[in-house]
């Protein structure tokens, strides 16, 4: 952030004439020096809100909202200005510089002297940054790619954008467009036209940021209105199901050997259950990842290397399928197959007993029931993991150190395990500290 700082604020040339048009000049003051400069706008003083630099809110004024994004126009092309001099002199400009460079960039809409190649245009950026994402020429600050997730993740979210702007009859929107009414606007269309849950819209609402962020580091705008705290990230905590140990053994004993199909997708599932690892990663486990009883390999969205024990039940499904594949797990298939067959084949294992969870969408709960089957999904398979592994009492440490989970926080807000289950694994460790005593 700049140690150089700056206010603007719009004079009316005169208020004695209430009905008059007047132009509005710019006042630009700095370390106690100042530069001045009319705005191009103009405005009836009985519509001018000096104090509050907003327009009076009188029935019938039409011309309002369009002044009020002209001069928030023209205070980020000062802002443009004002730090590109302080930052290529270290020090405050000159009055006179200031000027003369504001009212260049206004006329240049926003962009600096040099600098027109540069787009302004949002989508057009967005366009370039997933471009860039996908070829691996944009990374993370370690030098790590990003996953094909998280692409798949920006490509959906940009999607909800540009139907935000059809939906307005635009082609596309400018980074100065971003204000606190573009949030809500964008807000109320994902809510009531496209029906989003809270956490696809703050979905696109962080995708929305991280290209604000990007363009403002790339000096191409110098909006900061979505760092307002009302230009909030929407995030719920969903409520999801897992397995516990008993009901993973039961769906490992089902006997499936009439169905080959559902037997390798309850055996898929099972090994996401007893590793902890993404889809991605443990239908991608190679026979160089298995030495003697550990499993050790980089993860794809991480980056990170995780070496895992190999819990009894794999070693018994790596036992049906050893000398049949490469590395004696059942072949992958893809995401959308496996949520499919696990449904399928946890319906067929009996866990069909109704369950009541509560969703939340455009900022409103409600409560479902559904059969159990109906709610198991890849995903469901490293809750299973995480949660298990919590109940019997390993360190959250440790398993956040297979699951990739950066902070506890978001560890404790990922497993599902209920207030009822935390307090029997608080009584069962009291009575193991109590046998060792006697």
């Amino acid at each position: 952030m700049s140690v150089f700082k700056h206010t603007v604020r719009f004079v009316i040339q005169q208020t004695e004439n209430t009905t008059k048009e007047t132009p509005l000049r710019c006042f630009v003051r700095y370390n106690n020096r100042r530069t001045v400069f009319r705005s191009g706008e103009v405005i009836e003083p009985c519509h001018w809100n000096g104090k509050g630099q907003t327009t009076r809110a009188i029935k019938g004024y039409v011309k309002g909202q369009k002044l009020e994004k002209n001069l928030n126009h023209i205070k980020a092309c000062v802002a443009t200005a004002f730090d590109h001099l302080t930052n290529l002199h270290k020090e405050y400009p000159d009055p006179d510089i200031l000027k003369s460079l504001c009212l260049q960039v206004i006329k240049n809409n926003g962009v600096l002297p040099g600098h027109e190649d540069k787009t302004t245009d949002l989508f057009v950026y967005i366009q370039q940054l997933i471009k860039d994402t996908e070829s691996g020429k944009r990374v993370k600050q370690k030098g790590e790619h990003y996953s094909k997730g998280t692409i798949r993740h920006y490509n959906s979210a940009f999607g909800v954008l540009k139907r935000f702007a059809a939906y307005n009859k635009v082609a596309s929107y400018q980074f100065n467009d971003v204000t606190l009414n573009f949030y809500f606007d964008l807000k109320d269309f994902c809510y009531q036209v496209e029906k989003l849950t809270d956490n696809y819209f703050g979905t696109v609402i962080k995708f929305l940021k991280t290209c604000m962020n990007e363009g403002r580091e790339d000096q191409l705008h110098t909006n900061d209105q979505h760092n307002s705290k009302r230009f909030v990230k929407v995030s719920v905590n969903v409520e999801n199901v897992y397995l516990t140990n008993d009901q993973l053994d039961q769906l490992f004993n089902h006997d499936f050997s009439n169905n080959s199909r559902l037997e390798k997708a309850r055996d898929l599932f099972l090994i996401g259950c007893w590793t902890g690892l993404r889809f991605s990663d443990f239908t991608n486990i190679k026979a160089k990842n298995i030495t003697d009883d550990y499993i050790e390999m980089k993860t794809q969205k991480t980056g990170e290397t995780v070496v895992i024990p190999i819990h009894n039940t794999v070693k018994s499904i790596m036992a049906r399928y050893a000398g049949k594949t490469a590395n004696s797990l059942p072949h992958a298939i893809s995401n959308v197959k496996l949520n499919e067959y696990i449904k399928e084949a946890a319906k067929e294992a009996g866990f069909t007993e109704l369950v009541h969870i509560e969703k939340a969408k455009a900022g409103a709960s409600y409560s479902l029931a559904k059969p159990l089957y109906e709610l198991i999904s890849t995903h469901t398979a490293r809750r299973a993991f995480a949660s298990n592994m919590f109940k019997i009492g390993i360190p959250t440490i440790v398993i956040m150190a297979i699951t990739g989970h950066r902070s506890e926080k978001a560890f404790l807000n990922y497993i599902k395990v209920t207030p009822k289950e935390k307090a029997e694994i608080m009584r069962e460790m009291w009575q193991r500290q109590a046998m060792k005593a006697i």
